[in-house]
């Protein structure tokens, strides 16, 4: 057995200790594959629905590293597995990314990968091509050096994320009847560090009604776009007393849009808010409301959480409530002690512990249906999202490692 400096409760077995050298060792001869991979779907443009081409792409790389039962979900997320042991469980990064706003802003264009002093630069680099590259040769090491151990991996590059977080897993476990994992692990940005939660998030849009008539003759109607300023006051009233959390910390509200009747010379009949509201664990769509309803309600407001429309590039429609549950990890949960292991292996000592800031996947793998959930990936958050969209090629290669192994530990973790 090998200690860990630092961490008294991670002791390195000797096979784990070993399937690292091999890891390490095997690691460099894939490396340019796995750039020359991540280049190609980073070419491919895939907004949120549209994302065909870098499915059949990441396809294509799963045949080519020979990973089995290579496949499209209904919803057309990119399947493969490594493994057929009794422990199931589910790797998931996504291939949707966001628009360009204004591609003048980026140091290079977005869609041609570029590397400069070690990093790729491109649209999805960071959230989250990066992830998708990482758990796609994680698993073709896995499978090169016979490393599933007691593990049946699957393999997701997943859809629709980043407009509707969880949906694409949620239609591949209750439509297509894909068996429930016992463990997921989400390949977010996370700097090569763990994330064991989250904050959840909903939209909530409050109505505020009057009577219409022309502009010329207000008197005869009744402003809603004027009745909507006390209710945005007791919205904004209400984040004292939002939910808190001692580690995801507390509950955010803020009005993103406002809405009403696009007549310029007639006075609105309605005027409707849009509500960002992030979520602590536990609350619900009901609780959600409830709180609101209260505030706005005594002034003529309703609230609603409303449907969230949207369909797979595969036609499949998925459209449910846009409401994403928060979600937190227990520190002593095996799939954490497994994560830390992993890390503890590879590179001598298990890496920090954390929570994210934005939203994953983990929505439903989690906050939905209790599977346990754990992040890690070879992304920085600070880049997602923005022109200087980019991963740093070295910590790609490193979470390729950590897939590669992690089905080892999580055995040891788990069967002891």
């Amino acid at each position: 057995m090998t200690a860990v400096p630092g961490a008294d409760d991670l002791v390195v077995p000797p096979p784990l200790a070993e399937a690292a050298a091999r890891v390490r060792a095997a690691a460099p001869g894939v490396a340019q594959a796995q750039i020359d991979f991540l280049a190609g779907l980073i070419e491919r443009r895939s907004y949120t629905g549209e994302e065909g081409p870098a499915v059949e792409h990441t396809l294509a790389e799963m045949e080519a590293s020979g990973l089995s039962d290579v496949r499209a979900s209904s919803a057309g997320d990119a399947l493969a597995t490594v493994g057929d042991g009794r422990h199931r469980v589910l790797y998931d990064a996504h291939l949707d990314h966001n628009e360009i706003a204004d591609e003048d802003e980026w140091p290079h264009p977005p869609l041609q990968p570029t590397v400069d002093g070690g990093r790729m630069y491109g649209l999805g680099a960071a959230d989250c091509k990066g992830g998708v590259a990482a758990i796609v040769y994680g698993a073709r090491l896995a499978a090169e050096l016979s490393l599933a151990g007691e593990c049946t991996i699957v393999v997701q590059g997943s859809t629709l994320e980043e407009d509707a977080e969880g949906f694409a897993m949620r239609n591949l476990v209750e439509v297509d009847g894909f068996a429930v994992p016992d463990a997921v692990l989400i390949a977010e940005a996370t700097d090569l560090t763990l994330r064991r939660g989250h904050r959840g998030r909903c939209e909530v849009k409050v109505r505020v009604r009057g009577t219409a008539a022309h502009a010329s003759t207000p008197e005869l109607g009744e402003n809603a776009i004027l009745a909507m300023r006390p209710v945005l006051d007791a919205l904004e009233a209400m984040t004292p007393s939002l939910p808190d959390d001692p580690v995801l910390g507390g509950g955010t509200q803020v009005v993103t849009m406002i809405a009403s009747p696009r007549t310029p010379n007639t006075v609105p009949s309605w005027c409707e808010a849009t509500i960002d509201r992030r979520l602590t664990p536990g609350e619900t769509a009901e609780s959600v409301l409830a709180g609101i309803a209260a505030a706005v309600e005594p002034l003529g407001a309703t609230a609603t959480i409303p449907v969230q429309t949207i369909s797979s590039w595969t036609g499949v429609e998925l459209s449910g409530p846009a409401f994403f549950p928060g979600w937190l990890l227990a520190e002593d949960d095996p799939l954490v002690a497994a994560g830390r292991l992993t890390c503890a292996a590879l590179w001598g000592e298990p890496p920090p512990v954390e929570v994210w800031q934005f939203s994953t996947n983990g929505t439903y793998s989690a906050g939905v249906a209790g599977i346990p959930t754990l992040g890690f990936g070879p992304m920085e958050e600070r880049y997602a999202h923005t022109p200087q969209d980019q991963v740093d090629l070295a910590k790609l290669l490193d979470a390729a490692m950590f897939y590669a192994l992690f089905p080892l530990a999580y055995t040891h973790i788990r069967d002891g």
